[in-house]
């Protein structure tokens, strides 16, 4: 197996979407703008197919990159590699990258093909059993649900890989604050850009 192979999902986070009422969001919802969807993916799941069962988990903190006037984003200044491609694809696709060569981190892509412009999440809520920290923080997300840079590029809408959203919100307290590790990016540092469920014992610390 090689290191970037998708792996296979944690069992603890299987599920059942149509039983939890969600549903899948048209590509217009991730076409809005960054700040939007961040909050609005804050109660929402993710969730990955993996030999015909679903694994997920509700999504309770992200944090908004806003592309090339954003010190933070890896478009900044309009940079363009292979490995950020799929930052420049229309909103609703998935783009992973890797940290400290160890730790894949998932992103939610926005916008208009072209701006760059993309959603990280940063921790999730597993499913009723499984231990509330098990997915608090990027790394642990992507390693929770299997997920590595082998999906980058996925298309999120009918895909494999699907953010689905309840037919009613539940109640959550939003909370806001600077995004988490990025000393480098100058002033963008103090934006407040990371969206978060007060009321969960997921978010990452």
């Amino acid at each position: 197996m090689i290191a970037d192979e998708p792996k296979r999902p944690d069992p603890r986070l299987a599920i059942d979407p149509r039983a939890l009422g969600l549903r899948e969001p048209p590509r217009g919802f991730f076409r809005r703008g960054t700040v939007r969807v961040a909050r609005d993916l804050v109660g929402a799941w993710i969730a990955r197919r993996w030999r015909g069962r679903w694994y997920g988990a509700r999504i309770v903190e992200t944090e908004a990159y806003l592309g090339p006037a954003d010190r933070a984003a890896h478009s900044w200044g309009g940079r363009r590699t292979p490995r950020i491609e799929p930052m420049y694809a229309v909103g609703g696709h998935l783009y992973v990258f890797l940290v400290y060569g160890m730790h894949h981190c998932a992103n939610v892509v926005t916008r208009r093909e072209g701006e760059a412009e993309a959603v990280l999440l940063r921790a999730a809520e597993p499913p009723g059993g499984a231990p509330p920290r098990l997915l608090a923080g990027p790394g642990k997300l992507c390693a929770g649900l299997g997920i590595t840079t082998r999906s980058s590029g996925l298309d999120l809408v009918g895909g494999t890989i699907r953010i689905l959203v309840p037919a009613r919100r539940p109640r959550r307290r939003l909370a806001v604050s600077p995004r988490i590790g990025i000393d480098y990016a100058g002033d963008a540092k103090h934006w407040p850009l990371r969206f978060y469920d007060e009321h969960s014992k997921s978010v990452s610390r």
